[in-house]
């Protein structure tokens, strides 16, 4: 989905659609029954795989109160506009990890707040057998803590990644160039 169907705000971090098709891609969405995204930001890895798989519940976590209300504007919003949203997503305020009482066969990690160990280990306990964990990162170290982190975990394996570097065409006068966006890692993950 474009970017241009989310409401933004420019405080709140937001998945942008080329990392989303790779990060949907990565989770196998279309095969997925239940997400768990932690770090919602402004919602639009919860809302591009309720759009893309019809059956699938999410369970969004977001603590900032910004991305809270930016991530509930975009549900709203999308209900609106196409139906079957807001019956199939919850969204909690809360800061990961915290209580829940279901298991997940995908779950993103968009934000850890420098808590990453002790969300992939809670994710982990959370994500069912053969279940894909998937994480985008911007910073080098936490691209390195989630390497170590899930190598260290015994139930994590099947280790996947990449980087993206995407550049869009933007005009400049009666020129076009090709302005850069920041670079995304984007690590996958199974549980054994």
């Amino acid at each position: 989905m474009n970017d241009k169907e989310f409401i933004k705000n420019e405080k709140v971090p937001m998945t942008k659609e080329e990392v989303r098709y790779v990060t949907m891609g990565y989770l196998d969405i279309t095969s997925k029954k239940n997400l768990l995204d932690i770090g919602s930001g402004t919602g639009t890895i919860s809302i591009e795989a309720l759009m893309q798989n019809p059956n699938i519940l999410v369970t969004a976590i977001e603590t900032d109160d910004k991305a809270y209300s930016t991530t509930l504007m975009n549900i709203e919003s999308f209900e609106q506009r196409y139906g079957n949203i807001q019956n199939r997503i919850k969204l909690l305020k809360e800061k990961a990890p915290c209580e829940l009482d279901v298991k997940f066969d995908a779950i993103f990690i968009g934000g850890s707040k420098g808590n990453v160990k002790e969300i992939i280990d809670w994710a982990g306990d959370l994500l069912e057998k053969n279940g894909i964990m998937v994480l985008n990162f911007i910073t080098l170290e936490n691209f390195y803590d989630t390497l170590k982190a899930i190598e260290e975990n015994n139930n994590l394996t099947d280790i996947k990644g990449c980087q993206l570097s995407v550049n869009k065409i933007e005009n400049l006068a009666r020129y076009k160039y090709l302005k850069p966006l920041n670079p995304v890692f984007v690590i996958s993950c199974k549980k054994i």
